[in-house]
């Protein structure tokens, strides 16, 4: 990959305010396009209250078969207030990433974790916090015991959701 390219992603990375969902997105849109050639357009983001315990909560879920990525308000919050702004938006990128692997079709949990350390090492160095996250999990940055718990989004109706409005730059289509 262009390491010019690379290092514009990550001078656009560090000049976005992490309360852009949008401008966030975008860029995880257009890094995955480059990196893995593939994309897709019309993702629908919603914030919903799924809970959090220290000992186990869901960051996020991509709703396979749809073009919903859903993420844990409850979780982000609390990261927001209690975290540094720089691991927050580390947090954040991540798992945007994560879940939009997931929606371009990649359903296996560890190939999605494997693409997610490869890009986040290819834009970032390893000292950055979004590599630290991919390749070590949360504990690398966070003072809460995190776990990852088994989720299936499957039997879960989603609820108490909050849409955030994503600027696609692909003006030329149209969404129903």
């Amino acid at each position: 990959m262009d390491k010019t390219l690379l290092r514009s992603f990550y001078n656009e990375y560090d000049a976005i305010d992490p309360n852009n969902y949008s401008q966030l997105f975008d860029l995880i849109r257009r890094i995955v396009s480059n990196v893995l050639r593939k994309s897709r357009s019309g993702i629908l983001l919603g914030l919903e209250d799924l809970g959090f315990h220290p000992q186990g909560f869901v960051g996020g879920y991509h709703r396979v078969g749809t073009n919903e990525i859903y993420l844990n308000r409850n979780v982000l919050q609390i990261m927001r207030e209690e975290t540094p702004k720089a691991h927050y938006k580390a947090y954040l990128f991540h798992l945007l990433l994560h879940e939009y692997i997931h929606s371009i079709g990649v359903i296996d949990e560890q190939q999605t974790r494997d693409f997610t350390s490869t890009i986040s090492r290819a834009i970032f160095d390893t000292k950055h916090p979004v590599y630290k996250i991919a390749a070590w999990g949360l504990n690398a940055l966070f003072p809460h015991e995190f776990y990852e718990g088994h989720f299936e989004p499957e039997g879960h109706s989603p609820r108490n959701i909050e849409f955030v409005q994503l600027h696609h730059h692909d003006s030329r289509l149209t969404y129903i």
